[in-house]
């Protein structure tokens, strides 16, 4: 049988944002579409880092069957520069109207908005990872979980870099670890920056998102001035064996240092909590250095790789001038958009290291992409010749994929700790 929507099209369909009365309908439609239970706490948490006049729900006959919100944040580009990005969430289509184009329609207005903001960027977590790449949003930054057992932790060398580890309460972590987090996102590529609202959930620690493990813990490295210039934050899942020897898990949530040697002394302090037998992390670089502390790296086991960020170009030139580049270079891309087509075309990029122009271009290209590969290629997550072997990219002349790893390469892996 037909629904209404089907019969009628998507012209029936209202989209606009949501009133303050209507917001916690919008919320609602949101967790039906994801079967979870919205608690009254947990519908607070999720009002106060809302941005009302950036909700957009999809109404069909007075009801609310389809969701999407953005957020004003910033998110950290090569080169330590900081982008305007919009960070997509809430996106949900209630069971009763899915495959009906009620999704494409609030994508498509949601990115006309986030251009109409002067936004380059617009970024978002996938709860399904087939979904967005039709919309334009590229695979920029993975996940990498792992485990290790603390019997075999022992590390090639002691980490001395001077200072000490402090334990924090949860209300002097309130006061110190927001303003840290800021100036330390700002050296890691693909960290997102994080509102008021978002530190007051993550400080609630609610018990149902713990997973049976307890509260947060959280931990300051300060310099031998006192200066703080790292943190970690994890929680134990404690468990004991039959023998009564402890079995439990120090379960690091996330660790930020100025330096690698302040981020080994604080993993140092990690695999040094007593009464855990493992140390596990859910959210690492994919170049996570531990792995290369350990005297015997075998030990340091992968449990999952997984997609996080997607990043999706909205104003191409102003996001690709936004960062910096790895070597001098010019190249003419060659990018197809057939979901926003005014950003077909081909584009001149003249980038390095001290900064970049872009603008459209006649020239004949040196590659050619689609706009959701330019955003995977954006913050460094990938390489050209990469994405060339897999069939997303065509060479156009012949040395320009090597020209384009050079060009979009950077050191570190990109990385972003932040739910959103």
């Amino acid at each position: 049988m037909q629904s209404a929507v089907e019969r009628e099209g998507r012209s029936d369909l209202e989209i606009r944002p949501v009133t303050e009365d209507e917001f916690p309908a919008f919320v609602a439609a949101g967790h039906i579409a994801f079967s979870e239970e919205l608690k009254p706490e947990r519908l607070e948490g999720i009002r106060a880092i809302a941005e009302i006049d950036r909700t957009l729900a999809a109404f069909h006959a007075g009801r609310i069957v389809g969701t999407a919100a953005a957020g004003s944040w910033e998110l950290t580009v090569p080169g330590a520069g900081l982008v305007p990005a919009a960070t997509v969430t809430a996106v949900a289509v209630l069971p009763t109207h899915r495959r009906l184009g009620v999704l494409t329609a609030l994508m498509a207005r949601q990115l006309d908005d986030v251009r109409d903001r002067g936004e380059a960027v617009a970024v978002l977590t996938a709860s399904e990872s087939v979904i967005y790449g039709r919309f334009g949003y590229g695979l920029a930054t993975w996940a990498l979980a792992f485990s290790l057992d603390r019997r075999y932790a022992g590390l090639v060398r002691t980490i001395e870099v001077g200072g000490r580890v402090v334990m924090l309460d949860k209300d002097e972590a309130a006061k110190r670890i927001p303003d840290l987090y800021e100036d330390l996102r700002r050296r890691h590529v693909g960290a997102l920056s994080r509102p008021p609202g978002w530190w007051a959930e993550y400080f609630r620690d609610p018990e149902d998102q713990r997973e049976g493990a307890s509260s947060r813990f959280y931990a300051l490295h300060e310099s031998d001035a006192g200066e703080a210039d790292g943190f970690v934050a994890y929680r134990l899942k404690r468990n004991w064996m039959d023998d009564g020897l402890p079995a439990g898990d120090t379960q690091v949530y996330e660790l930020f240092g100025s330096n690698p040697g302040v981020r080994a002394a604080l993993w140092q302090f990690c695999l040094g909590v007593d009464l855990t037998a493992t140390l596990s992390c859910w959210n690492a670089p994919v170049d996570e250095p531990l792995r290369w502390m350990l005297a015997d790296p075998r030990r340091f086991r992968v449990t999952g790789v997984s997609d996080w960020l997607w990043a999706r170009l909205v104003d191409i030139p102003a996001a690709l001038v936004g960062r910096r580049y790895g070597s001098p270079a010019r190249l003419v891309l060659d990018v197809a958009d057939s979901f926003k087509p005014h950003n077909t075309g081909r584009y001149e990029l003249v980038g390095g290291p001290d900064g970049a122009e872009c603008r459209r271009t006649d020239a004949e290209p040196d590659l050619a992409l689609s706009v959701a590969d330019l955003g995977a290629l954006y913050l460094g997550g990938v390489g050209c010749t990469a994405l060339a072997r897999a069939g997303r990219i065509e060479e156009c002349r012949p040395g320009a994929l090597a020209a384009g790893d050079a060009l979009f390469a950077t050191a570190d892996a990109p990385w972003c700790a932040t739910e959103f």
